[in-house]
């Protein structure tokens, strides 16, 4: 798959799907965790039970084996600083989720370049629908939840729907702190000819 290099806020990174073999690096496989973990217990606070984590070094290995994880590394050095999932859901449809970055990277634009690739990955085969996931708690406003729909909005995508997590995720629904929107973004990468 592609590679790109971007420029922001004086950090170069390249993102890049990586090759299967890297999923038998135990240490690598930990970094990236580890790096999503970190972000996601910030994103996710109080939406899920304490001691929550987004994922696991043998989940990540399975992404990479899968080829559905873009990792972003600072130029040079080939040090993960973030990553993002890709899949392909069906004809014409994917999908990106678990987008993280190491915090000291947050905020310069480098999440952008990683959902930017998640499209074009999913444009080269075919898709012409980009959607994510995002939960949103009912019972009070999340901050960061608010500005991450917010920015979502700007890169394009809309509410589509709201999903039933229960139904999607039922392992996950058990872990929930209390009760959740679920809702189903997408963007459209070819507007209909009328």
């Amino acid at each position: 798959m592609g590679d790109r290099s971007a420029n922001e806020s004086q950090t170069t990174i390249v993102i890049k799907i990586p090759p299967s073999s890297h999923a038998d690096d135990e240490s690598f496989a930990a970094t990236v965790a580890g790096i999503v973990n970190s972000a996601y217990t910030e994103a996710e606070r109080d939406i899920f039970l304490p001691n929550y984590q987004r994922t696991s070094p043998t989940e990540i290995a399975q992404f990479i084996r899968n080829g559905q994880l873009a990792v972003a590394y600072l130029e040079g050095s080939g040090h993960p600083i973030g990553c993002v999932c890709i899949k392909l859901l069906g004809p014409g449809r994917g999908e990106f989720g678990m987008l993280a970055l190491d915090a000291k990277h947050q905020g310069a634009g480098l999440g952008r370049q990683l959902a930017m690739f998640a499209e074009a990955e999913c444009r080269r085969n075919g898709c012409t629908i980009m959607q994510l996931e995002v939960l949103v708690p009912k019972t009070f406003r999340h901050a960061g939840k608010e500005r991450m729909q917010a920015w979502y909005q700007r890169l394009g995508y809309k509410v589509v729907k709201l999903g039933s997590f229960d139904e999607d995720y039922p392992e996950l629904a058990k872990i929930l702190s209390g009760p959740t929107d679920y809702k189903i973004f997408e963007k459209k990468f070819v507007e209909a000819v009328a």
